[in-house]
């Protein structure tokens, strides 16, 4: 069996068989070659890029900077000293420089020698010597010049704020005239003797104060 199998195998390989095998071995190293060379790469991946994350943190806004005025210099105004309350008010002083011998009384009825009876007394009577300057106590108009037959000698003043002050029983022929402006403690007459209504008091001045109309205490408005 070994002698025949060996004889065969000679046989073939010495005759058409070994060059039969010949080209088998070579096709097949060819056909392995041309795989290994032309066959197709697998197809690559596609990369996709990742969705980029975004910073949403709120920032602070910058503030922008700042304007540069342009505005030419102008020059510096003086600033106005605003006055005092006290200098705002009306200047008010005391008409006469005396003795204070009846007082202002609308709601007590007092005694009147003069006149020998009981009544209201719408001022004060401040008595002086005869013949002492009697002042307007703050600026105004005159208003009135007049010989009154009770008061005597009277002379009325408007002033601010709707006062009027009356002034009476002074000398004849006083030194102002309707329509003259006055100021506080200018000589607007002098102190007599002619209120007939109150001629037992001598040498006086009745000095009376009126708001809007309304007779007040001399005392609020001279203070």
């Amino acid at each position: 069996m070994s002698r025949f199998n060996g004889a065969k195998i000679r046989a073939l390989l010495g005759g058409r068989g070994f060059y039969i095998a010949l080209v088998l071995g070579l096709t097949a190293v060819g056909v392995l070659g041309y795989y290994t060379l032309f066959r197709e790469e697998p197809p690559a991946e596609e990369v996709v890029n990742p969705t980029p994350v975004v910073d949403q943190t709120p920032v602070d806004p910058v503030p922008p900077p700042p304007v540069e005025d342009k505005t030419p210099d102008e020059p510096v105004t003086a600033v106005e000293e605003i006055p005092e309350v006290e200098d705002l008010l009306p200047q008010v002083i005391s008409p006469l420089d005396g003795t204070t011998v009846t007082v202002f009384s609308m709601n007590e009825l007092l005694y009147d020698e003069t006149m020998a009876d009981w009544r209201t007394h719408d001022g004060l009577d401040i008595q002086a010597a005869e013949g002492d300057a009697v002042k307007t106590a703050a600026a105004g108009t005159v208003v009135a010049v007049v010989d009154d037959e009770l008061m005597g000698t009277t002379v009325w003043i408007e002033h601010a704020g709707g006062y009027t002050t009356q002034y009476s029983s002074l000398q004849t022929d006083p030194p102002v005239r309707q329509g003259q402006t006055v100021s506080a403690g200018d000589i607007i007459g002098t102190v007599g003797a002619t209120a007939a209504a109150e001629h037992n008091m001598g040498p006086h001045l009745h000095f009376a104060v009126s708001k809007d109309g309304k007779i007040i205490d001399p005392a609020e408005y001279v203070g």
